[in-house]
């Protein structure tokens, strides 16, 4: 399909950013097309039905605008391999000051389980301290909670479950 070939030339024209072995880098806008590849394919690992992967994908995906107020880092592996999307927040619970928010954290399921994940969230933490920001906070999806808690996130207290995401997870530094 023409779609895909515009695909695949999207994630080669990124990788030729790249060297061979794997690192990390602040994305452009430039990486949309890329960084919504990933979103995707990181999603389908969700395990969703798939009519509702189909729903949910484009309410996941980024845009243009996004970039105003977002960072975008990504690790390259010959390929746009992995997602990190940043930004800083008011405090979100009583006592936890000014936040690094963690908007998205997306990692291709052929690239799971290589410490990309855990790389992008060492560049979260450098970000956030030279942010002055007192710690990491991720709503995170239910398949995520192990890696979360394994990286040293703690749920936040939950006051209202019918209002407040059930996976608030927070590190401070």
């Amino acid at each position: 399909m023409a779609g895909d070939e515009e695909h695949g030339e999207t994630l080669r024209m990124t990788a030729s950013m790249a060297n061979s072995k794997p690192k990390h880098q602040r994305l452009s806008q430039q990486a949309l097309p890329a960084v919504n590849a990933v979103v995707a394919d990181s999603i389908y690992a969700w395990g969703l039905t798939d009519r509702l992967y189909r729903l949910s994908v484009p309410a996941y995906q980024y845009s243009p605008s996004d970039w105003i107020d977002h960072q975008f880092y990504g690790v390259f592996d010959g390929e746009l391999s992995a997602v990190l999307v940043l930004t800083e927040q008011a405090s979100v619970a009583p006592n936890l000051g000014k936040i690094t928010l963690i908007h998205g954290l997306y990692v291709n399921q052929a690239h799971q389980g290589q410490g990309l994940g855990r790389a992008l969230i060492e560049t979260a933490m450098q970000w956030g301290q030279a942010h002055d920001t007192t710690g990491l906070y991720v709503k995170a999806h239910a398949t995520a909670v192990p890696f979360f808690h394994h990286l040293g996130f703690q749920p936040l207290p939950i006051e209202d479950p019918e209002r407040e995401y059930p996976h608030r997870l927070w590190r401070p530094f």
